[in-house]
């Protein structure tokens, strides 16, 4: 069953950190509405997610739906939200009034999926407080080509450079996460901790077990008023 995590300054905002018994939560797989529906009932936005940094600003429950983009945000009530993954980094925002869920593989990072879902929350008048860094692949099981890996370093520094079990070079997504929310002056961070290829009890992977599925990430904001 999904973990649940209540942000601790805002304890009307939710995460959801699903895991691979929740469910196949792929936006073209049959399977999502139930994955979503049993977390939160409400009317879910997810995207098509294309390693992009196109960002939706969701203003009511089930708003943008099947639409392209790799980020989502909002301010609205009961409007859950969510990314679905199997190796790439999810990752939640938080700001005073909105929140934001992002789908980060190290494309959307290099194109900058983070600054775009944070600037779209700034345009609002709001900012970015705290993030939370759901399950994703880390360097021990992510070998990677020596330019990319070089170019990658050049954009969020030398941190980013990994070594995996059998000592190769790898991709530390997770530095370059912090390396971007540490640039935009974002000090509280939550990380779930667990590496998608090392559990395959918990996660899907499509990096080290080439599994189609992925599971979901989710957040939203529960009316106080309720």
């Amino acid at each position: 069953m999904a973990a649940l995590v209540a942000w601790p300054s805002r304890p009307e905002v939710t995460f959801a950190v699903a895991t691979r018994r929740d469910g196949d939560a792929r936006l073209d797989g049959p399977d999502w509405r139930a994955v979503t529906s049993a977390i939160h009932p409400g009317r879910w936005t997810l995207l098509t997610e294309e390693h992009g940094v196109e960002v939706r600003v969701v203003s009511t429950a089930g708003e943008h739906c099947g639409h392209g983009g790799d980020a989502i945000v909002t301010a609205s009530a009961s409007a859950p939200i969510g990314v679905w993954v199997g190796d790439c980094a999810p990752v939640g925002l938080v700001g005073e009034r909105s929140i934001a869920v992002v789908h980060a593989g190290w494309r959307g990072l290099e194109n900058g999926v983070l600054e775009a879902a944070a600037e779209a929350m700034e345009s609002s008048g709001d900012s970015v407080r705290g993030a939370i860094i759901g399950p994703h692949i880390r360097p021990c099981c992510y070998e990677f080509g020596s330019s990319d890996l070089d170019r990658l370093a050049s954009r969020f520094g030398e941190v980013v450079r990994g070594v995996t079990r059998d000592v190769r070079p790898a991709f530390d997504v997770n530095a370059a996460v912090r390396a971007v929310l540490d640039r935009r002056g974002v000090a509280s961070i939550v990380d779930v901790g667990w590496c998608t290829g090392c559990r395959p009890d918990a996660f899907f992977s499509h990096r080290v077990r080439r599994e189609s599925q992925r599971h979901l990430f989710g957040a939203w904001i529960t009316d106080s008023a309720a």
